[in-house]
């Protein structure tokens, strides 16, 4: 056999195994190049190997969604999750981009019960893969805050770190990722609008539902506001008197720094 043909074999099987639906084309090539056991035919050895490639890429998913494999129920979540495959089949050479695409399929496929709570809590599981995943940085300790010079402090412009997401939820989706990965009673499955942080400290993922104030001032840091504008941005979502929210920016903003969300002050 030449390389030439090697190459064009080596071709055809992968195919066949890592995009089992295109199979039925392949069969003509299989009687061609595998041989028949003793039960099989040279498809469905073939067969095989694909049905064991698609098992471990739901068992991938599984893994990467499970409070969205518990909420759903294990058999459905296997059914979604190869469709999704079939949408969205692996490209790359690591996995832990394969699921980057499934809140937003979720969100759009038919035939799902729930779909919209499932998609909730799949956006909560997806941003803690891709905090984890951000890209390492140094953040600005509290001292390093009250270090800053007085001209950058006059009109700051507060630099977020990379491994920090801000999900704007139809459904109390942490709550619910919370609960399933504790075993713990469930929260209500109402639909009821949360705002999420996700971020990452210390090679640890955290999370923590926020005012919609808070959430406003951050969102607008995160857009590359200037702290005035995110501030505007607060009192706009703001529910409360304005006295109150004059309280709680300064000690948001402390909690932040705490929590390592600033990567710099510009």
């Amino acid at each position: 056999m030449s390389a030439v043909e090697l190459t064009r074999l080596q071709g055809w099987f992968q195919n066949a195994v890592v995009r089992p639906s295109l199979l039925s084309e392949h069969i003509e090539s299989a009687e061609l190049h595998v041989l028949p056991s003793k039960t099989l035919t040279p498809s469905e050895r073939v067969e095989i190997y694909a049905d064991a490639y698609l098992a471990r890429l739901v068992e991938v998913l599984t893994s990467d969604y499970a409070a969205v494999s518990a909420l759903a129920g294990c058999g459905v979540f296997h059914e979604l999750a190869r469709r999704y495959l079939a949408a969205h089949p692996s490209k790359s050479f690591t996995l832990s981009v394969l699921g980057r695409h499934f809140p937003d399929w979720i969100a759009g496929a038919d035939g799902i019960e729930r779909r919209e709570l499932l998609a909730d809590v799949a956006r909560v599981e997806l941003a803690i893969t891709r905090t984890f995943d951000a890209p390492r940085e140094n953040a600005l300790r509290p001292a390093d805050m009250a270090a800053l010079p007085p001209e950058v402090l006059a009109d700051p412009r507060p630099r977020l770190i990379a491994a920090l997401e801000l999900l704007d939820l139809r459904h109390g989706a942490n709550a619910i990722v919370r609960a399933l990965r504790n075993d713990e009673d469930l929260p209500s499955l109402d639909p009821t609008r949360t705002y999420t942080l996700v971020w990452r400290k210390d090679d640890v993922v955290w999370r923590r539902d926020l005012a919609p104030a808070a959430f406003a001032l951050l969102d607008a840091l995160a857009g590359r506001s200037s702290l005035a504008d995110a501030i505007a941005a607060a009192e706009r979502a703001h529910t409360g008197a304005a006295a109150d929210l004059a309280d709680l920016v300064p000690r948001w903003i402390g909690e932040w720094s705490e929590d390592g969300l600033f990567a710099a002050m510009e």
